[in-house]
């Protein structure tokens, strides 16, 4: 119990809207691999319980107010002063904006995409920078695109809300192609599902973005203009990953998630 600290309850919340964002039907969705960075339909529920953290005990008292003990995958930290969210796998420190970044589509592609670097470095496959920030990238795209299509949408409608959710910047554009074409390709296994009389469930089909596809992303993150969120050292290609380190912390436990006995 010694090596437990006392998380204040802000940050205790923005975890549990963090986790319900990577939670969301639209995630669950999202499969696909690119170069050393594979997003399959377990990675996000996974991520959510290392930002959320794990019960480790019951609940008691301290200084009159209920805590439980958790342990947490990654060490966060709310400012308000940054604009977007970024993690540092040296640290396990996940970094995020202030709560109103989960107001807009783009602010919850944003947190999406930082928490895809978490979830990969949990996994052991941060193994590219690049990699990982065009995994961060397309993930986010892809969300933007399952939050608004229905997969009852006529093509109509798709095209409509295709064109309307394509971003302003030429680095984004790029993402955004990918992410479209992953999303068609999800189209044609679902109509093949049930043209052979089977429902394809979500994220039961991995799209591989190709060699090809990957060198042009790599290159669009070169730009002058493109930031790359994990701020970590660049490692070369198939270099043993930090694993994530576990720490515990004690959550203030409010009256409304306590459970009768």
């Amino acid at each position: 119990m010694a090596t437990a600290y006392v998380e204040e309850l802000r940050t205790t919340r923005y975890r549990q809207r963090l986790a319900a964002l990577v939670r969301r039907p639209s995630c669950r969705t999202i499969s696909f691999a690119i170069g050393t960075a594979p997003i399959h339909r377990n990675f996000f529920a996974e991520t959510a319980a290392a930002i959320e953290g794990l019960p480790t005990g019951g609940t008691r008292k301290w200084n009159g107010v209920n805590h439980r003990q958790v342990q947490y995958a990654v060490h966060l930290r709310i400012d308000e002063k940054t604009d977007r969210a970024s993690y540092d796998p040296e640290r396990d420190l996940l970094v995020v904006p202030a709560e109103t970044e989960f107001d807009t589509l783009d602010g919850q592609a944003r947190l999406l995409g930082a928490c895809v670097h978490v979830g990969l470095n949990i996994e052991g496959r941060n193994l590219d920078r690049l990699d990982s920030e065009c995994a961060a990238r397309i993930a986010g795209q892809l969300y933007r695109l399952f939050e608004n299509v229905a997969e009852s949408d006529a093509e109509l409608t798709l095209a409509a809300k295709i064109q309307r959710l394509e971003p302003e910047s030429p680095q984004d554009k790029a993402f955004y192609k990918v992410a479209r074409e992953t999303l068609f390709y999800l189209r044609a296994m679902s109509l093949a599902g049930l043209q052979m009389h089977r429902k394809v469930k979500p994220g039961s089909f991995m799209k591989i973005i190709s060699n090809a596809q990957r060198d042009l992303l790599h290159d669009a993150l070169k730009q002058p203009k493109a930031r790359i969120r994990q701020a970590a050292p660049k490692p070369p290609i198939f270099s043993a990953a930090k694993p994530p380190s576990r720490f515990l912390a004690l959550q203030v436990v409010e009256t409304s998630t306590l459970v009768p006995a």
